[in-house]
């Protein structure tokens, strides 16, 4: 890798390489990633003190300091273009809270960042699908195909669906709408806001200079599971080399067990425990001891004399899959990213990546550059080589707003990626994890980024909105801590034996909530 030292935290020191050119361009783009709307654990949804259920009513205060400052970097344009804001995956939590849930706080991020006379943004949204909200992609890609086929003449062939948007957005679009996104931005931010979605790439620039976004979530080799097991049951039949190829093997892994949960009824609510359990690993033998009994609960007409048995016979079944989850990107929260993830990273920039990138821009891996992903919630900022780009390619990684652990993790975080109209890229350090509150400040690179040194230029970070910011956060992440431990305490107790379990008619009766308004 080139010009790369990081400290502890992730920060960059890249003074050794080349100066960029210089720029009075505006803000075009504002990247978040990994907002987790509607999570527990998110510092982004109000969670009130002493309590582990989100208010929906209230923005949390970190949200409303968030907007404060978002607004404050776009009134350092010059211009009165409103720059475009790119949402880079796992906005809504799609697999560990319901959808009405995760919809109403993200109500309250549009509430304040685009109700009213003077919305920070422009008015279309770009969003990119994560692996916690990728049934956004399935909608918006079965809406693209109903598009086709209905624009097809009655006796035509009809080619098979798409796995995957162009990276570059054309002349007319070419990145098809979400219905349900643009539904909750319209009803209150107006009906001149729409939400398209680009997936798994968004990609702006010029033949100079190039910035690429992506999530995340297949640098892992968790989400190219169905591709792996492909290659192992029919050997010879390897995983295609283009991202339609990964998405294609893998899409229906990725929405089921990833997006789909939060609305699996109480399914989906056991499962958010479980992943809220897993953070600890003492908790999981317990952990599986309570499912299996539950499980066993729920078969019906099992003999008494056999539950014991059956309990015993599942339990090791649970403990072995939940340990496996264990292994995931984010539960190592001491390293930036485990060798796996650097290996993956790597792959997928020289591989689907780069094939895209040449296909629709052929000569574009001569360009500057610089790509964008989250999903890991450790924010970092590099250089390095990469097989196939004639220049090192700028690697900045936004981390994400949540909670993951019971103990501080210094390498876990949040930033800002900014991205003007020249193309340059500024990341803004929002707040690594800390146990000393005066570490939470924000920060502003890399040092050869003069997108960064106009920033720091003409905004004090140390003050006024971005202090209260810093703040805001320092406080929430200590009540997220607490939260997720009474969580896990919550999700620990001993279960309530079937034979025992509540019979009263009224306390047993569904709910419901799965019936539509209609009757």
């Amino acid at each position: 890798m080139l010009y790369m030292r990081l400290s502890g935290k992730g920060s960059l020191d890249v003074s050794d390489s080349e100066p960029t050119r210089a720029t009075s361009a505006d803000i075009g783009w504002i990247c978040l990633s990994d907002t987790h709307f509607g999570a527990e654990n998110s510092l982004l949804s109000d969670l009130p003190t002493g309590s582990i259920k989100v208010d929906v009513i209230q923005p949390s205060p970190v949200l409303e300091k968030l907007v404060e400052c978002l607004a404050a970097l776009v009134a350092t344009n010059s211009g009165a273009n409103k720059p475009t804001l790119v949402l880079n995956g796992d906005i809504l939590e799609m697999a560990l809270a319901e959808d009405n849930v995760a919809a109403m706080v993200f109500d309250r991020f549009i509430d304040l960042a685009f109700a009213g006379s003077q919305p920070i943004f422009d008015d279309t949204i770009v969003y990119l699908a994560g692996n916690h909200d990728h049934h956004m992609w399935e909608t918006a890609r079965e809406r693209q195909y109903s598009d086709y086929v209905a624009g097809r003449p009655p006796d035509s062939p009809l080619e098979a669906p798409w796995h995957a948007t162009l990276m570059f957005e054309r002349d007319g679009g070419g990145h098809p709408q979400a219905e349900l996104l643009t539904a909750l931005v319209q009803r209150r931010g107006g009906e001149q806001l729409t939400v398209n979605v680009a997936y798994p790439n968004y990609a702006v620039g010029d033949d100079n200079r190039v910035v690429i976004f992506h999530h995340g979530h297949f640098i892992e080799a968790l989400y190219r599971l169905m591709s792996t097991l492909r290659a192992a049951i029919f050997p010879g039949q390897q995983a295609g080399p283009d991202i339609w190829d990964w998405e294609s093997d893998n899409f229906a892994w990725i929405d089921f067990f990833w997006s789909s949960l939060g609305r699996s009824g109480q399914a989906g609510e056991d499962v958010g425990l479980i992943y809220d359990c897993l953070q600890q690993p003492a908790s999981i033998g317990l952990l599986a001891s309570n499912l299996a009994a539950a499980a066993v609960g729920r078969i019906p007409h099992l003999p008494r004399l056999l539950l014991r048995p059956a309990r015993w016979a599942i339990r090791p079944i649970i403990r072995r899959l939940a340990t496996k989850v264990l292994t995931h990107e984010r539960a190592h929260a001491d390293i930036l990213l485990t060798a796996g993830a650097e290996k993956g990273l790597d792959a997928f920039l020289k591989g689907p990546l780069r094939r895209q990138l040449e296909r629709e821009r052929p000569g574009g891996s001569n360009s500057d550059v610089n790509f964008v992903f989250g999903h890991t919630h450790k924010p970092f900022e590099r250089v390095q080589r990469v097989d196939g780009f004639r220049n090192p390619v700028s690697v900045y990684n936004t981390g994400g707003w949540v909670v993951d652990t019971l103990t501080t993790k210094p390498v876990q975080g949040a930033s800002i990626v900014v991205v003007d109209t020249a193309y340059q890229v500024a990341s803004i350090r929002v707040y690594n994890q800390s146990d000393n509150t005066s570490d939470y400040r924000v920060t502003v690179g890399p040092d050869n980024s003069l997108l960064a040194q106009q920033l720091k230029g003409v905004i004090d970070f140390s003050a006024g909105a971005w202090a209260d910011l810093s703040a805001s956060v320092a406080s929430a992440v200590a009540v997220r801590h607490d939260a997720l431990g009474e969580i896990i305490k919550r999700g620990s107790e001993p279960a309530i034996p079937a034979s025992t379990a509540p019979t009263d008619a009224k306390a047993s009766k569904p709910a419901d909530r799965h019936i539509s308004p209609s009757g």
